[in-house]
């Protein structure tokens, strides 16, 4: 069986210090993550960027520079996903977000990241925010596998 590689992009959104994260309910769990999707054809990874930030969030963004790429893959479907996660600013700084609740977003809000506990975050995001938030470096790319198990939940092993 070969692999389905699926592309996509997100949104580091920055606004007076704070990121912008969704809480999202999947069927492993809840967590924090920062906003992203698949993109559709004919999109380049930085309007889907701003079309999943505002799809998820409600908040405009305009783009600005690539922070880092991500690839996830799961053996156990042969799925391998690819994402750009892109620098972004609000539009409008008064804007507050709304979360996309017909996609299991519960809560979209710019928070500090440092301020909530790690298993609250998405394991992939953290990865990201592991080496972003506090040093603000960019052009690293994260590459996890993640498994599946039978009880629904998920493992991931990062690559160096």
């Amino acid at each position: 069986m070969s692999w389905t590689t699926l592309t996509g992009a997100g949104g580091i959104v920055m606004q007076d210090g704070k990121l912008l994260m969704i809480r999202q309910r999947r069927s492993y769990g809840v967590h924090w993550e920062l906003p992203s999707g698949y993109y559709e054809p004919g999109e380049s990874y930085e309007q889907a960027t701003a079309r999943e930030v505002l799809e998820e969030t409600g908040i405009e963004v305009d783009i600005g520079e690539l922070v880092c790429t991500m690839v996830w893959e799961r053996e156990h479907d042969r799925r391998r996903n690819l994402l750009a996660y892109f620098l972004a600013t609000p539009v409008d700084q008064t804007q507050v977000p709304r979360a996309q609740s017909e996609e299991g977003i519960e809560e979209a809000t710019f928070i500090d990241p440092s301020e909530l506990h790690i298993a609250e975050i998405h394991p992939l995001n953290e990865a990201i925010l592991e080496r972003w938030w506090k040093p603000r470096r960019t052009g690293f790319h994260v590459h996890a596998d993640v498994s599946v198990h039978p009880d629904g939940t998920q493992s991931y092993v990062f690559r160096r």
